[in-house]
């Protein structure tokens, strides 16, 4: 990921990072909305094991992500954790929270 990557650049490297076993039968969606330096709001379609990025709002989403950009920068880096994340509140999360839980499991998060 290059030095100041933009919201749209951060979720194509997490689509890449998509564990298609992982992510097997699932057919969702998940918006991002981002806040901070950028922000932008932006939704990962999952199907088939494999994972797009797209740019906008849905009106309905499985799961929606709030967060500041850099905080999902370090949280996706590994800069931190994923459980210390939740903790902290690096990241509001609405809707399916059993989809929350895998998605450390369907992407290379932290």
């Amino acid at each position: 990921m290059n030095e100041n990557p933009t919201c749209e650049e951060i979720l194509q490297e997490l689509a890449k990072s998509i564990n298609p076993e992982a992510a097997r039968g699932l057919n969702v969606d998940i918006q991002f909305v981002f806040s901070g330096a950028q922000s932008g709001t932006y939704y990962l379609h999952l199907a088939d094991g494999k994972c797009s990025v797209h740019k906008g709002e849905l009106g309905y989403a499985r799961l929606t992500i709030r967060t500041d950009v850099n905080d999902w920068i370090n949280l996706q880096t590994g800069r931190t954790n994923w459980t210390e994340a939740m903790m902290q509140r690096k990241f509001m999360a609405t809707g399916n929270f059993p989809l929350l839980a895998r998605l450390p499991q369907i992407f290379k998060i932290g």
